[in-house]
């Protein structure tokens, strides 16, 4: 389940998502305005992306700007611009990292002690958004765990508010552009806005189009496992 937050001016039960990652990303790094690593900086309003000459490319900027909508479109061009920003990142991560290194720090572990008696969490970003583990220790042993991954935030259904887990809000008043009638209905277009949250498990979309006709339903199986063979797999 997805945490929800109350709007006062509304009365309503709003669900949280992660947008499958870099929409939200994007969108909080650039309203921040806090992000200037010279390789990648926040203006307030967009986020701007600097790509070095490389042997085999010129360098490059782009520029990541606040978009009016969060709809499929947009989370899908957002994944694009996240891959630039990505490498931006990484090249400064692997900079600074040398420079620890050549100054001679080397130690990549910190010792520790296990406590009889604990309770912690830890969020982190995943690829998707937002992961949070959560942990009970007793008697020096893991109690309970409790991996919280990004998927579950968004593929939650509807709540006892009536509020919408965000697959079905993103779904509602989507406009269909498929030109296939009524007997020949794919459900394209609603697919396409379920699978721009990048869904972290075998993901299927069902369809009822109304008289009980019965639409063919597509997944896309656990890469390597083939379609209609029983899988464990993970959100």
């Amino acid at each position: 389940m997805s945490p929800r937050w109350y709007d006062k001016r509304t009365g309503d039960y709003l669900a949280l998502d992660t947008g499958g990652g870099p929409i939200a990303r994007l969108w909080t790094t650039a309203l921040a305005g806090l992000v200037d690593i010279g390789y990648v900086k926040s203006t307030g309003h967009s986020v701007k992306i600097y790509l070095p000459k490389t042997a085999l490319k010129p360098e490059v900027e782009f520029e990541w700007k606040i978009p009016k909508w969060s709809n499929a479109i947009e989370r899908d061009r957002a994944r694009t611009y996240f891959q630039a920003y990505a490498a931006a990142c990484a090249l400064h991560f692997a900079e600074k990292a040398l420079a620890e290194l050549h100054a001679g720090h080397t130690r990549t572990f910190t010792p520790f002690q296990v406590p009889d008696e604990a309770i912690g969490c830890g969020f982190h970003e995943a690829v998707r958004g937002v992961l949070s583990h959560h942990l009970v220790i007793q008697g020096g042993k893991i109690a309970n765990y409790h991996p919280y991954p990004p998927t579950p935030w968004n593929a939650n259904p509807r709540d006892i508010y009536g509020t919408p887990g965000p697959y079905e809000d993103a779904v509602q008043n989507t406009p269909i552009f498929e030109e296939n009638g009524p007997d020949k209905f794919k459900g394209i277009d609603i697919m396409r806005a379920v699978r721009s949250f990048d869904p972290c498990l075998p993901c299927g979309v069902h369809m009822y189009v109304g008289d009980g006709k019965t639409v063919d339903v597509a997944h896309s199986p656990t890469f390597g496992v083939p379609p209609g063979m029983k899988q464990g797999g993970h959100s």
